[in-house]
């Protein structure tokens, strides 16, 4: 069984395609070439979030070409992505077209973002991504953009939607997740709370050199808990939301497993407020979004087994930051001419006196335009950035000013839906306040990381009937100076950090999706995608690091999704696999850690009780051959274990 499902990796796939249901301002476009499906992009529909099961966001983007994820744990484990070797920081999320940002750390942790609200998670390299978006997040190295049940309007035709989940799994894991939508008309309202807990206890075996490493993870507990409400109208060519969320979270952080003691009780509390609005007008050849948030983030660090003068570590890190915005498009026979403008302003105040208090004031522009004949695209921007930073215990890292162009040519063919496109973008961002500011550990002079990309693409759809073919490849090449590498040392809240002069990146990605349609009954459906980034040191070359791999990007990684239908009960079996890394950037074997193949099988069963409800059942098994392995050295993931949800729907 294990050789077949490996077999099964190579294979071509097939997938479904969903017609994406966010409102969306409709660009007017020439020619034949809008005709042409798009499929450059990575996106993952809701029909592949519920049938994978996934513990997190995490789980999700891990199955996108391209990206890397950091996992160091289960459920409420640090998780953060990485898009073709440049760096978390370097990749901007939305949550329904609005940016989260994070200062203190540069990068979120997917592994506390839930996904039973979620529609799709899209990710982009190309700035392909709706122009009304935040100007951050089109001037961004990559982006992800995830849509939620709660944010988007409802269908004319439907006025109730509710949405409910429960789920039952391993290691004390219980989720639970309840939502709704009014719609009278123009007015929308939606309430929506959820929970996961989980107390992590799972058992591990690890090699350790000649050594057998066995036990149970322990302070590994994880409990969190979010609800928020939304308010829209929708107009005839306006629309007003305004919403909240909140997230409270409490969590063990477990150490390395070769350092592991049982008396190891470090904590992270996490108290998140998030407010959002946005109004959006359009017509025939203008549209406008206005857009506002503000985000309190605090942060309570407890170490009392920590060696020092006071007996311990209790630390309370506040990140505050204010966001606004407008982007607007003007639209005319062959052009599409857009721009917009952001300006992020941030805080960070910390209850120890030795910290710094750092303020940051982020100011964007973008200007652009898009041009359309026939099967030609050519799209051009330039945008700036202008960082003005002060620290209110210290001394200030200095302010940045930076200029970024973008361009990308398309060529499209309409009968044989083939499609073309290169582009290249420059991409700049600052260092976080932890790697500038961090006890110990930040340095106020370090440098911010400048990337160039170049990327060539092609995409085709050879057929498009019973079969469903979508191929998709891309060759890239990625140049990062004064990129900045963050290695964890103790545990999950500290790092150290270091400055890499150069890095240049040389890869491939390939991506198949199908869909058979067999019998009007049977199907059957196999993505599959394979990602190749060779990210090397190019810094010193007296450095024994010169030309050698940056710790932990593999060279290898790849998903394989295998599928079968038979009316509304489905069979999907999911296989990542991902090649050996090195843990320092000297490729040398004691720093070498080995690659794995995770296999997970789900079985589900729709049941529709009258016109509108609708009962799902669904059990998952993960890691189906109990295999050991870790993302990073020493923090072990689970063995086997085991998923069980029920879900309701009724609209």
């Amino acid at each position: 069984m294990r050789c077949c499902l490996f077999i099964l990796f190579f294979i071509p796939a097939w997938v479904f395609s969903q017609k994406d249901t966010i409102q969306n301002i409709q660009e007017v476009r020439a020619s034949d070439f809008a005709r042409i499906p798009r499929k450059l992009n990575s996106s993952i529909t809701q029909e592949d979030i519920l049938e994978t099961n996934p513990t997190d966001v995490g789980d999700i983007i891990r199955k996108i070409s391209g990206a890397n994820i950091k996992s160091y744990g289960g459920l409420g484990g640090l998780k953060t992505v990485s898009m073709r070797s440049l760096g978390a920081s370097h990749t901007v999320l939305a949550m329904d077209g609005f940016s989260l940002p994070q200062l203190q750390t540069g990068q979120v942790n997917l592994g506390q973002m839930q996904v039973d609200n979620l529609l799709s998670v899209t990710a982009a390299n190309d700035n392909s991504l709706n122009t009304a978006l935040p100007v951050s997040m089109q001037v961004s190295g990559s982006s992800v953009l995830i849509r939620t049940f709660e944010n988007t309007f409802l269908a004319a035709e439907d006025t109730l939607a509710i949405r409910a989940n429960a789920k039952y799994g391993s290691f004390g894991r219980l989720d639970g997740y309840l939502a709704a939508k009014y719609q009278p008309g123009k007015l929308m309202v939606s309430l929506f709370a959820g929970s996961r807990q989980a107390q992590g206890r799972y058992p591990y075996s690890l090699k350790n050199g000649l050594q057998n490493l066995t036990g149970t993870r322990e302070n590994n507990d994880y409990r969190d808990f979010n609800w928020g409400t939304v308010l829209a109208a929708k107009f005839n060519r306006s629309s007003v939301r305004i919403g909240y969320r909140q997230k409270e979270i409490k969590q063990g952080l477990p150490g390395a497993v070769i350092f592991y003691n049982q008396t190891q009780d470090e904590r992270l509390t996490t108290d998140e407020k998030n407010a959002f609005m946005d109004y959006t007008i359009w017509g025939e050849r203008f549209s406008l979004r206005m857009h506002a948030s503000g985000l309190l983030h605090k942060l309570e660090y407890r170490d009392p087994d920590f060696l020092n003068g006071a007996g311990g570590i209790n630390t309370v890190y506040n990140n505050r930051s204010a966001n606004g915005g407008a982007t607007a498009r003007l639209f005319t026979e062959h052009f599409t001419f857009f721009g917009g403008i952001e300006q992020i302003a941030a805080d960070l105040t910390v209850d120890d006196s030795l910290f710094a208090a750092p303020v940051r004031f982020h100011n964007y522009g973008l200007l652009g335009a898009i041009f359309w004949w026939k099967r030609i695209k050519i799209k051009g921007q330039l945008s700036s950035q202008y960082v003005s930073e002060r620290n209110n215990n210290g001394e200030n890292a200095p302010d940045q000013f930076r200029i970024n162009p973008f361009l990308s040519i398309e060529l499209g063919k309409y009968r044989k839906h083939l499609r073309h496109q290169i582009w290249y973008k420059n991409t700049f961002r600052m260092p976080s306040f932890n790697e500038l500011y961090y006890n110990n550990v930040g340095n106020n002079a370090l440098l911010p990381e400048d990337a160039h990309q170049v990327n060539y693409g092609i995409s085709i759809v050879p057929v498009e009937r019973k079969l469903d073919l979508h191929i998709r490849s891309n060759v890239f090449y990625n140049e990062v100076r004064n990129k900045i590498v963050a290695i964890p040392t103790q545990n999950l809240f500290v790092w150290s950090m270091q400055n890499i002069g150069t890095v240049r990146v040389y890869g491939f990605d390939a991506m198949v999706d199908a869909k058979w349609n067999i019998t009007s009954y049977w199907k059957s459906v196999l993505t599959a995608n394979y990602t190749y980034q060779r990210t090397l040191d190019y810094t010193d070359e007296d450095s024994p690091t010169y030309r050698n791999q940056v710790a932990y990007i593999p060279l290898h990684t790849a998903n394989m999704d295998l599928a079968f239908y038979y009316k509304k009960t489905g069979l999907r079996v999911s296989n990542y696999f991902i090649s050996e890394r090195y843990t320092l950037n000297e490729n040398v074997p004691q720093n070498k850690i080995d690659g794995f193949i995770i296999t997970d099988v789900s079985i589900f069963h729709t049941f529709k009780i009258g016109e509108k409800h609708h009962l799902r059942a669904q059990g998952t098994v993960k890691n189906v051959f109990n295999n050991s392995y870790a993302y990073i050295r020493s923090f072990v993931m689970p063995g086997t274990n085991f998923l069980i949800s029920m879900s309701y729907a009724f609209n």
